[in-house]
């Protein structure tokens, strides 16, 4: 049995014992949270993603959007498997995600881990009517759109820093990443929302910040709830992007920074860049008050943290 049949088993609410998987395997199970309790590997009493409950909550203008929606026990990174769709294949309104990627991927490249059955990990094809200059802009109206879901969910002092991080207070719950698929307009892209639902690291992955996980916080909700709202928000953010540009994000987005007024170093350029966060511009940059002047920092490869001194 390879590690995706035996994920494939596990979402199907088949347990393993550890006589039906060989060493290797069932250690990859343990390092991806899977439970052995008295030589049984299972998820007990657990949610698992289901594509008909999820499609049944979005609303009506994201139904008659949607194309194909897909939930997978297992796969290498639900982005990379849309992008290489696109290839061939419109991916507007293509909605895929898993209980567990084996190579999910964060911004800069970094890896995004998250164990088997425990958070969120979706991936949504969209076109957008934009120019690829404004297109680094969507990553902090999809992050506003996500933070606001988690109020619905009843999670307080949802932040963002920018630019594709949410954080709960200040830890990292989850984070966006928007990877362009075709640039010829309408552009063609894929969105990426990873949240922790039930499980967390103890920092995340980038180093900057102490994870946390919607649990901690004193909600218990249905991943399957959390993704369809995901799905609709992210929806109505595109939609709304498209018509009117990032402006109309801005003042929303401010209320909920949480480098704004704080000092910070820019880091992906030299020398790095120290001053005092003072929020976004229309188009989405941050921008940094130092003693020269303010300094603009633009997406890509730039990287926006706390200053210690």
């Amino acid at each position: 049995m390879t590690l995706e049949e035996a994920f494939a088993a596990l979402a199907n609410g088949r347990q393993l014992r550890t006589t039906d998987v060989d060493a290797t395997i069932g250690s990859q199970l343990a390092e991806y949270g899977v439970a052995c309790v008295d030589g049984v590997f299972g998820e007990r009493d657990c949610e698992f993603l289901n594509a008909t409950t999820i499609e049944s909550n979005l609303n009506e203008s994201t139904r008659a959007w949607l194309r194909r929606i897909e939930a997978l026990p297992c796969t290498e990174s639900t982005n990379s498997d849309l992008l290489e769709r696109s290839r061939d294949m419109e991916i507007d309104g293509w909605i895929r995600m898993a209980e567990v990627q084996t190579r999910g991927r964060g911004r800069r490249g970094r890896q995004w881990v998250s164990p088997f059955a425990k958070n969120v990990a979706v991936s949504i094809g969209v076109a957008i009517d934009r120019s690829t200059a404004e297109i680094g802009a969507i990553s902090l109206a999809v992050g506003l759109h996500t933070a606001t879901t988690l109020d619905r969910f009843g999670i307080d002092d949802a932040r963002l820093k920018w630019p594709n991080d949410v954080l709960i207070g200040q830890r990292k719950v989850g984070g966006i990443l928007i990877e362009l698929a075709d640039a010829q307009r309408p552009a063609r892209l894929v969105v990426g929302i990873g949240i922790n639902v039930n499980d967390a690291p103890g920092r995340d992955v980038t180093g900057d910040y102490l994870a946390t996980r919607v649990v901690d916080h004193g909600v218990s909700c249905s991943r399957n709830s959390l993704v369809a709202q995901l799905i609709n928000s992210t929806h109505d953010a595109i939609r709304q992007f498209e018509t009117s540009g990032f402006a109309v994000f801005k003042e929303a987005w401010e209320q909920r920074d949480t480098l704004r007024g704080r000092q910070v170093v820019l880091m992906g350029v030299e020398p790095p860049v120290l001053g005092t966060g003072i929020g976004i511009d229309n188009e989405g940059a941050y921008l940094i008050q130092t003693g020269e002047g303010v300094e603009r920092a633009i997406g890509g490869e730039l990287s926006l943290r706390v200053y210690n001194t």
